[in-house]
């Protein structure tokens, strides 16, 4: 599934579009160097951090998008980063656990 279609199927914001690229897995983490020692490439990232941070990892780890949950929404210098490189960064009201059920649900990773 690319990430286009699981915007569509789970309903999730967009605050950014990049690349539509196919989704693989997932993985959900806020701790930084966990995320970028353990999660897969072409993932869903699900996270709650909201900072410029976000976008450095997401583009070093090379995942397919981010997903903000809990209803947090990117803050100005995420928001402008992820336009700059081409990130997905989307939004869901859910906490984490939920948002990782849809996710798991619409995309079968």
């Amino acid at each position: 599934m690319n990430v286009s279609e699981l915007v569509k199927q789970a309903g999730f914001a967009v605050f950014t579009k990049g690349e539509d690229r196919a989704i693989e897995s997932g993985y959900c983490g806020d701790f930084l160097s966990n995320i970028i020692s353990r999660a897969p490439d072409a993932c869903v990232w699900l996270t709650v951090m909201n900072n410029v941070n976000v976008a450095a990892v997401a583009s070093l780890i090379d995942c397919a998008c981010i997903v903000l949950c809990e209803g947090v929404e990117p803050d100005t210098p995420l928001y402008e980063r992820g336009k700059q490189l081409g990130l997905w960064i989307l939004g869901a009201n859910e906490n984490v656990y939920e948002t990782a059920k849809t996710v798991a649900r619409v995309c079968g990773v």
